[in-house]
């Protein structure tokens, strides 16, 4: 069994279980024997609780109480694991050996140095295909069988693709298959299948260094920074009928020949892609897929060339703790060309389910505040919750009814589009009766089988199929690269269908980079590396024309000079913004509380720094406490924004605000740090109330990913009039308004 076997159990633990025994080299034997025994998977520090004596009673009642997860049934069946491999594709350069790269340099020998190979693990056990010699682009079509009880104690199937060494064998990269989501128990269930389908396995950076610092990346240890290879395979499971004569007794591992496929879907690459060795396969130029990416390419019929990076640029700093690059009325603009199988349906039914899943959340979490806070009518908000939920569940049914013979190319396609809708179709009923159930003494009740609806809803969307790559967006400078952000590719996938488009597809959205691997962890990676404010469009080809319509208004495109057909098409290399707006933000950073204690007197020197667009600014540093109270009104004058007003109103930029323990020697230690967004007054708007002077908010302190305490503040965007004498006036009406109503407030 794996430990996320053992770790799914109540308190993470079997106690007093019987372990059955079987001979692994005569599964036709049956049961050899029992061993008692207990098993707990524990965090470092953490204590093992031990059940009450009371079922010891029970202990020598073997069946019934054997060492199986519940729902497991204690007379199990032997069955294949087939794992068949068929090729990979846009493999890396893996100049391992020192020895090739010598023999490249004296000889010139120019060979492909990628000998890879595809290693197969589970249940304990292990089987590989072989050894394609010097092939980026390998041709296996060999299966892996593993002989295994079923249902397996193993949930997950780890497949990687090595590089075959005399001195050392490195993993390319890793993907792990979870049982649990290519397969169905219940009434109308299936075995586990997956494909034929293609995963994209993610690691280290493609630029090979002999001593890898992310190889751990490679062997799917944290979050992949860039794209490594792509693995055509399917997995199949057949139950054994141990009586039959013809059957291998043994569970060793097995590998052997399969046929080629030779299209997937149906779909094969079109000819100019073969031409020039494009990775994908698709149907025709209307199906192209349009993806930030980062390799350059030359397009087809005289287009202009795909810019995937940003001209360099030096950065400015105000204070010379941020630096910004000046992107003010000129925004750059990067996209690329590739070439994928048309599997967008899969991510249209993830993306619908992830939406709802998201409308829940926030709901809950609503219902959450109003009874923390113990404000009025918690149920009221739980009824529209679930109103929400029943009505979104059965608008997905609908969307995916339609589709339902299309969505399927595989086997698991099909029975994935099946359960989900007999899912959430049930999901839509429980939550219609749940919500008639509501009262104000039973919101807490209802309230947690509300949240088991969000794992549910969670647990539907992970597609298992993946498709098409994440877009990793990195920062350079000087050829290095510093930091990044990894973006899913179904977030920003477009649809003209609005459920099915993804959640930051069209919309200006703010990324915060973080640090590769394990460099990302601690307090040099918790800081904010870099803000982007990005807009991500992924689309067909045919549908690039409205590729600009969720952009800000008020630019003008600039394109490259081009000759050649296709003009009307290019996409441009600027914007322009010839509408400017300014603002006077106003931070009231009152107080903290709760703060990590970074002195070794278990208390803290703090102090705040708000940074929103170019401009930054701190608070003093409050000596030895944790709940600081600056009373302190930071003001940054002559922020300019682009667009038009109104849009700016109704989705203003984030502010980042980051925690520091000011030290007497050396730099000050990061405590933490959070975001808020201001509320914003238009120059035609009055100061006055329900919106102005803002209400003091509590933000939570983030330290990695623990929560580290909370900041009282507040924050105001006020729009400054280009008049000068009405700049003058509206100040004075400002302040007079603000600063007594503020002081009442604090």
């Amino acid at each position: 069994m794996d430990v996320g076997t053992v770790y799914s159990q109540p308190e993470h633990q079997f106690y007093h279980k019987w372990a059955i025994l079987s001979d692994p080299d005569d599964i036709t034997a049956g049961c050899k024997g029992y061993v008692k025994c207990d098993i707990a998977v524990v965090g470092k520090g953490d204590n093992i609780k031990t059940p009450h004596k009371a079922n010891e009673t029970d202990e020598d009642d073997i069946e019934g109480n054997l060492l199986l997860p519940e729902g497991i049934p204690a007379e199990r069946q032997w069955a294949r694991f087939y794992i068949k491999i068929h090729r990979a594709e846009g493999l890396p350069k893996m100049n391992t050996s020192i020895m090739a790269n010598v023999k490249k340099a004296f000889i010139g020998e120019n060979r492909d140095l990628v000998d890879p190979y595809v290693q197969v693990q589970f249940s304990g056990q292990k089987g590989k295909t072989s050894v394609q010699k010097s092939s980026y682009e390998p041709i296996w079509n060999e299966q892996v069988i593993f002989t295994e009880q079923f249902p397996p104690l193993c949930k997950r199937i780890k497949v990687q693709i090595r590089d075959s060494d005399k001195v050392n064998d490195v993993a390319i990269g890793t993907h792990f298959i979870d049982l649990r989501k290519i397969s169905n128990d219940g009434d109308k269930g299936f075995l586990p299948t997956l494909g034929p389908a293609w995963v994209n396995m993610y690691g280290s950076t493609r630029q090979y260094t002999l001593m890898d610092e992310h190889q751990d990346l490679n062997d799917g240890l944290g979050e992949g920074v860039s794209f490594r290879a792509r693995l055509l395979i399917s997995v199949a499971v057949e139950i054994l009928d141990t009586t039959s004569p013809e059957i291998i007794c043994s569970t060793e591992v097995q590998v052997e020949p399969v046929s080629n496929i030779s299209e997937i879907d149906g779909v094969s690459k079109p000819s100019s892609v073969k031409k020039k060795k494009k990775e994908g396969e698709n149907e025709e130029e209307e199906n192209e897929l349009i993806q930030n990416s980062s390799e350059d390419e030359d397009e087809e019929d005289g287009d202009l060339t795909s810019v995937s990076s940003t001209p360099p640029m030096k950065p400015f700093t105000t204070d010379r703790n941020y630096f910004h690059l000046p992107y003010f009325e000129k925004k750059p603009c990067v996209y690329i060309k590739s070439w994928w199988q048309d599997q967008r349906r899969r991510l249209y039914n993830s993306n619908m389910m992830d939406k709802i899943a998201d409308k829940l959340e926030e709901g809950l979490n609503d219902v959450q505040e109003i009874i923390k806070t113990e404000k009025a009518f918690p149920e009221r908000r739980l009824r529209g919750v679930l109103e929400e939920l029943s009505v979104g569940c059965s608008r997905y049914v609908t969307l995916a009814n339609k589709d339902v013979n299309l969505a399927g190319r595989t086997k698991l396609d099909r029975e994935r589009v099946k359960s989900s809708m007999r899912e959430m179709d049930s999901m839509g009923q429980q939550a219609k009766q749940i919500r008639t159930q509501v009262k104000k003494n039973t919101v807490k009740d209802k309230l947690r089988l509300a949240q088991n609806f969000l794992q549910r809803l969670r647990f539907l969307a992970d597609e298992p199929q993946h498709s098409i790559p994440d877009v990793f967006i990195w920062m350079m400078s000087n050829n290095k690269r510093i930091a990044y952000a990894r973006i899913p590719s179904k977030d920003i996938l477009y649809s003209m269908v609005d459920e099915e488009t993804g959640k930051d597809c069209g919309k200006v959205k703010a990324v915060f980079l973080k640090l590769p691997g394990k460099k990302g962890f601690g307090p040099n990676g918790w800081t904010v590396q870099a803000k982007l404010e990005l807009y991500l469009w992924l689309g067909l080809n045919k549908n690039r024309k409205d590729f600009l319509n969720g952009l800000p208004n008020g630019f003008e495109e600039i394109k490259a000079p081009k000759t050649g057909p296709g003009l009307q098409s290019v996409p441009p290399v600027t914007l322009i913004y010839n509408m400017k707006q300014v603002f006077q933000l106003r931070a009231h950073m009152y107080q903290a509380r709760s703060l990590f204690a970074a002195d070794s007197s278990g208390l803290s020197d703090p102090f705040a720094r708000v940074f929103f667009s170019a401009h930054s600014q701190v608070t003093e540093v409050l000596n030895e406490t944790l709940c600081p109270t600056w009373d302190q009104l930071l003001v940054f004058d002559d922020v300019e924004l682009f667009g038009e007003a109104s849009e700016l109103r109704d989705d203003p930029p984030i502010i980042v605000v980051e925690f520091y323990d000011q030290d007497t020697v050396g730099k000050a230690e990061f405590i933490g740090r959070t975001f808020a967004k201001p509320t914003i007054k238009m120059c035609d708007e009055p100061y006055g109330p329900p919106r102005f002077p803002p209400q003091l908010e509590y933000y939570q302190i983030y330290r990695g990913n623990s929560t580290a305490g909370e900041l009282l503040a507040a924050f105001e965007l006020l729009q400054i009039p280009f008049d000068t004498e009405e700049i003058r006036r509206a100040l004075i009406a400002v302040h007079d308004f603000a600063v007594p109503q503020i002081k009442v407030l604090l």
